[in-house]
């Protein structure tokens, strides 16, 4: 295979995968390390890519989130596996909050016990509609087109009035002092649910370390357990407090 041709097909690749390391380029294309080299750095002098210690990583990284839709057509494994894990947390006869999120929309759709969800995410509800053991209530509100969640005073009331078991939440992105949502009202609702809940599970790909989001859902010392795609750093792990689980699903 040409450089050139090897070249296009590792934007792909990043553009899917939204971080690469020079083992995954070798291991991908079956090439040696220092052709997996010559390729980044071709990459890097072109100004395509964001060069960083043993990878690449796309030019926006960190800087946006992609809307719902564009979250659902990236779908990796990683978020499978952080969906699939999620899904071991749920226990028959419970009552559960589930976020608007690509990855806990996947949970839903592997659900198949008898419990209570409530989500005010339109995907969710979608999903849960064809497993007849779950029972589903749907906050009220206005669609938010985007991010296909709803939204109104009324889905606030209606959540003062519920004890979840379990609230699973997801984040655009995390710091030492929350959690966070890119929409203010999104924020708001997933907020109440955590106040609302015994427990709360977040699920999130490590790179929301990374992306910056401006409402925050709650700070960390509220999540019981953080399910996620790869081992945290010490100073990542410091941001939560000893009572959070790190699950590294795989």
């Amino acid at each position: 295979m040409s450089q050139e041709k090897r070249i296009e097909l590792i934007k792909q690749l990043l553009e899917e995968r939204q971080e690469l390391s020079t083992r995954d380029i070798m291991t991908e294309f079956g090439v040696s390390q220092d052709t997996a080299r010559r390729d980044i750095v071709l990459l890097t002098k072109k100004g395509e890519v964001k060069r960083t210690h043993g990878g690449i990583l796309p030019l926006d990284f960190g800087r946006s989130v992609p809307n719902y839709q564009s979250r659902l057509s990236r779908f990796t494994k990683s978020k499978t596996k952080i969906a699939m894990e999620a899904g071991k947390y749920f226990k028959p006869h419970h009552v559960y909050f589930v976020d608007s999120s690509t990855i806990l929309l996947k949970t839903c759709q592997s659900i198949n016990m008898p419990v209570a969800i409530v989500t005010h995410s339109l995907d969710n509800c979608i999903a849960l509609a064809e497993n007849s053991k779950v029972t589903v209530k749907v906050l009220s509100g206005t669609l938010n087109h985007e991010n296909r969640y709803f939204y109104s005073n009324l889905a606030m009331q209606e959540l003062h009035d519920i004890a979840f078991d379990t609230a699973f939440i997801a984040a655009s992105g995390i710091d030492e002092n929350g959690a966070y949502l890119l929409d203010q009202g999104d924020a708001e609702i997933v907020g109440l649910a955590v106040s609302r809940a015994r427990k709360v599970i977040l699920v999130a790909e490590h790179q929301k370390f990374v992306n910056k989001s401006y409402y925050r859902i709650c700070p960390l010392d509220k999540i019981s357990m953080f399910i996620t795609d790869k081992a945290l750093t010490p100073e990542q792990r410091a941001m939560f407090t000893d009572k959070t689980e790190i699950i590294v699903a795989n």
